[in-house]
């Protein structure tokens, strides 16, 4: 099985790695191509206008696979009286409560910060764009709950395999879904970037403090 005779400390270590890649291209892509005309630029491509409904339901639907996998690992865990996969389970019900849930919606509703597809190219764009306290879901933007989501799930799978390519693999999907969400002008880059920070932070203090402590004592 993947938890045992593993290293789970070499593991967080490389999949951090991975974590910071996924961090370091979201920087980038904020400095250089973060602005209202470049995200609806790209959403109006023609290959992606004409695609939009599929690569919406990808983007919304992907995870809930990944939710039926902890899920059942979980309850498998139970079934089996295997505490790793126990722990590993409620690990990741935590993280996501932590992350996509508490802090996400918090500042979401906080900072108001609008989706790109609200906004026209005209105005004053930087002022409209963050409205402040607002439970509107076009105000809702920062920071991506997809991507936190996502990040969180694919950064928990990770951890649960054995190959080095398989984790690459897993993060890719996760980077694929924050591109689909500024692709589709859903979120400005800077949207995505707050998620993936969000999503990895916590995913990290949950295996650091929560997890590893748990796994070593079984």
């Amino acid at each position: 099985m993947f938890w045992q005779n593993v290293n789970f400390e070499d593991r967080l270590e490389n999949t951090l790695l991975l974590w910071f890649f996924y961090f370091a291209v979201m920087v980038v892509w904020t400095i250089f191509y973060g602005d209202l005309v470049h995200v609806q630029m790209i959403a109006h491509q023609p290959w992606i206008y004409s695609h939009h409904e599929l690569l919406k339901w990808l983007s919304d639907n992907v995870m809930y696979g990944l939710y039926v996998f902890f899920l059942g690992m979980l309850i498998w865990g139970y079934k089996s009286q295997q505490a790793q996969l126990r722990i590993i389970g409620w690990g990741y019900l935590l993280a996501q409560a932590i992350g996509s849930i508490f802090i996400v919606r918090t500042l979401k509703i906080m900072l108001g910060h609008a989706r790109p597809d609200h906004l026209s190219q005209g105005g004053n764009v930087v002022f409209e764009a963050w409205k402040g306290p607002s439970l509107s879901s076009a105000y809702n933007s920062f920071p991506s709950g997809h991507t936190c989501d996502y990040l969180t799930s694919c950064f928990f799978l990770a951890m649960c395999l054995p190959k080095a390519w398989m984790r690459i693999l897993v993060i890719l999907l996760a980077v694929f879904n924050g591109a689909l969400r500024v692709i589709l002008a859903k979120h400005f880059p800077v949207d995505v970037l707050g998620g993936v920070m969000i999503g990895g932070l916590t995913s990290i203090v949950v295996w650091r403090l929560w997890i590893l402590p748990r796994l070593t004592e079984t």
